[in-house]
């Protein structure tokens, strides 16, 4: 294994473009306990080596890490030629290892920026300074990319500081797709991404713990949380969806060559005191509540969720985290819930936002933080994370 002396402890994740509003969530609650990590842009999340590590180990939303690393705001090529070369005299050890440089862009294009050009320049004075270049197969990868922030519906730059991040890529994108519901014995189409289900049971328990699911469905949050090492909990007041949850952890212990510790079974998510009181206390809840299409508008399922959260603060431990899905009007994808909210268009089973933060309150939990996720033009959804209240 090549050797890479790093003066530095900045390390840098780059999240995928997949819900990056998420991975900002998820990647705060996997850094390290003195960590105070910094997002330059929705997609990129500055820590320590160990922050990453962790992260890079546990989330699916990670496309790159970088260490050794380093950013600056952008200003010009030459500049950053010269910044990024005196930075890889003083971080890197040039003990034989090849490298290759690779440009990069993020967001909107910056003018004057060229990843070529920046590829051939650092090269190039690599090379000069006794490096082996290697194209193919590096021993090292040195990354430098342009950061730029933009709108998503014009692309066109929507404001914010353009930066230039560098460091050796350590790791590379995480594997989920073996783990879609088609490729389960048993799925049903709203089966959830195994993306968000990894986010969710990361966010609900991101120091590992017992995790619940009262709503498991297919069992989607469960495998996930098992492939966590999580001890893992999912039951549901449909039997089909029990025994199917059950086929799905027998498919991926097989397949995946899971090591699980998980349980299934057959209650309702207003009464897990009777159920599983012999499990309980729980550190973390992660569950999708059903909801039809429209069930923004209406208060259909409004008192199932609402008790449902009662009953999981009955069986929590005191610093419990819980995340769960909610319908979510498309309309109010952009909506900042703490700048505004008493905005109109924010309705949840028939309630102004208003309305829901004081029933979960009241049902012993407090709103932590949000994020939407667009699904079509009738329907989008809320990602909620809330801590629960010491009692």
């Amino acid at each position: 294994m090549s050797k890479i002396s790093a003066k530095i402890n900045d390390a840098i994740v780059i999240s995928s473009g997949w819900q990056p509003n998420i991975a900002q969530i998820e990647n705060a609650t996997l850094v390290t306990q003195d960590c105070k990590p910094k997002t330059i842009h929705e997609r990129i999340t500055i820590c320590d080596k160990d922050s990453a590590s962790n992260i890079g180990s546990r989330s699916s939303l990670v496309a790159e890490i970088l260490h050794p690393a380093n950013y600056s705001a952008f200003s010009n090529l030459e500049t950053h030629v010269e910044s990024v070369l005196q930075w890889c005299e003083t971080n890197l050890s040039n003990e034989g290892q090849t490298i290759a440089v690779r440009g990069g862009r993020i967001g909107v294009r910056i003018e004057g920026w060229s990843g070529r050009t920046i590829e051939q320049e650092i090269g190039g004075a690599l090379f000069e300074a006794g490096w082996k270049i290697d194209l193919t197969k590096p021993d090292i990868t040195l990354r430098v990319i342009a950061v730029n922030h933009e709108d998503s519906h014009t692309s066109t730059p929507r404001g914010g500081n353009s930066n230039l991040i560098w460091g050796v890529k350590s790791e590379g994108t995480s594997s989920w797709d073996d783990r879609t519901a088609p490729k389960r014995p048993f799925f049903k189409p709203i089966s959830l991404d195994p993306r968000l289900a990894r986010s969710m049971a990361n966010i609900a328990c991101p120091e590992g713990g017992k995790i619940l699911d009262p709503f498991c469905g297919t069992g989607g949050i469960i495998l996930e949380a098992a492939e966590l090492s999580l001890k893992a909990y999912g039951s549901d007041a449909d039997s089909r969806m029990v025994e199917g949850s059950r086929e799905n952890l027998a498919w991926a212990e097989e397949s995946q060559n899971m090591s699980s510790d998980a349980e299934f079974r057959r209650c309702s998510a207003t009464t897990l005191q009777d159920s599983w009181g012999d499990e309980a206390p729980f550190n973390g809840f992660a569950f999708d509540p059903p909801y039809g299409l429209n069930s923004w508008k209406s208060d259909d399922g409004w008192q199932l969720f609402a008790d449902a959260l009662a009953s999981c603060s009955e069986v929590a431990t005191n610093d419990a985290s819980l995340t769960a899905l909610l319908p979510w009007p498309p309309a109010a994808l952009g909506v900042d819930l703490v700048r505004d909210p008493t905005n109109s268009d924010c309705v949840t089973f028939g309630k102004q936002w208003t309305v829901v933060v004081e029933m979960i309150s009241n049902a012993g939990w407090v709103v932590e933080d949000t994020a939407t996720i667009p699904v079509h033009k009738s329907l989008a959804r809320l990602l909620l994370v809330c801590q629960r209240i010491p009692q």
